[in-house]
């Protein structure tokens, strides 16, 4: 439970005065998102939070593309053809360095959060997307990568 006061004590003290995160300007997302309309809102909030957001057409891209580019927040449909959605989240939890993975679903609950974090997710997101649902998600999912990020280097050394 102390590592989730550290990522909300983190997430204020890590955020502009402007509410952007400090340091936006490096922070890659990606997201393999189909609907146009929730891509256009996830680009409206990358763009006025400073956050490079790529997006990707398949779970493969959205692997590979996060590895390459150290994201620390992978945002994916729930209804992605040619794979289910566990293997899709656990496939992208997987990636290096262990990006935070936000499921995008029709249907949320709380038997889906469960699920989704069972399999290394981070939190799941109703659609169509909302900008403070989104930039909530973000905040909080970037603030606990950057600390739990911090928390894994130091073990290592």
């Amino acid at each position: 439970m102390p590592q989730l006061w550290k990522a909300i004590r983190s997430f204020f003290a890590e955020t502009a005065p402007d509410g952007a995160p400090n340091g936006g300007s490096s922070t890659s997302l990606v997201a393999l998102l189909k609907s146009g309309s929730d891509r256009d809102l996830l680009a409206g909030v990358a763009a006025r939070d400073k956050l490079n957001i790529h997006f990707v057409e398949t779970c493969a891209d959205a692997w590979s593309t996060a590895n390459r580019l150290n994201s620390a927040v992978i945002l994916c449909e729930r209804d992605i053809p040619g794979i289910e959605w566990q293997d899709e989240v656990r496939m992208l939890a997987s990636a290096s360095p262990h990006p935070c993975v936000i499921l995008v679903s029709r249907v949320v609950d709380d038997y889906l959060w469960k699920e989704t974090v069972a399999r290394g997710g981070y939190d799941v997101l109703a659609t169509p997307l909302r900008d403070d649902d989104v930039t909530r998600s973000i905040r909080l999912a970037l603030s606990y990568w950057k600390n739990t990020s911090r928390h894994a280097s130091a073990i290592r050394r």
